[in-house]
């Protein structure tokens, strides 16, 4: 399911818009879980894979369809990541280092709020660590689909200024598979 299915003229890119072409690539990944973000990390577009391994962001309010927000603030991020904090500090990291460099803007802020509701946030966030972004394998145990390894994949748009393509693709055969069913009607 993509979101945001907006076809504005190039020239009047509303917050929130995704071009067609980068909509159709998300949607050519699946079953991989893929998602389009902006430079606030606002999840923009998704497809049914990145849905069915962590949840639809269309149940959510506008505000909480942030990644930043589904790893702290939703609940079963921290059961569903193998290894919740590492990769929580090292995603704060990264949002902090970029934040930093816009300290005008607005969203940046709101998120930052959010996220210091959460005591390991704000206590994490407190020391001014930063983090780059690194290729990883990331460990997911999902409650219907089991072990999961997935390469997290982060490519940049160049004709969409701040859009990034997340891109979460099978690490093993065992993964392949069970993606491949994650979504299917019946699960």
């Amino acid at each position: 399911m993509l979101s945001f299915l907006e076809h504005a003229a190039p020239d009047e890119h509303p917050p929130g818009w995704v071009s067609r072409n980068l909509l159709t690539l998300v949607e050519a990944l699946t079953p991989n879980p893929a998602v389009v973000l902006d430079p606030h990390w606002d999840l923009l577009a998704w497809n049914s894979g990145y849905a069915a391994l962590l949840t639809d962001p269309a149940r959510l309010a506008p505000k909480q369809r942030n990644l930043l927000w589904l790893v702290f603030r939703w609940a079963p991020a921290r059961t569903l990541l193998a290894s919740w904090e590492p990769e929580a500090r090292s995603l704060l990291g990264q949002f902090r280092a970029k934040a930093a460099r816009h300290p005008e803007d607005g969203r940046y802020a709101e998120i930052t709020a959010e996220l210091l509701a959460d005591p390991d946030a704000a206590r994490w966030y407190g020391r001014r660590e930063t983090s780059a972004f690194h290729p990883a394998v990331r460990h997911f145990r999902h409650p219907a689909a089991g072990d999961l390894r997935l390469r997290y994949v982060k490519l940049a748009a160049v004709d969409e200024p701040g859009h990034h393509l997340l891109a979460y693709l099978p690490d093993d055969p065992a993964t392949q598979q069970a993606l491949g069913t994650l979504g299917a009607p019946g699960r």
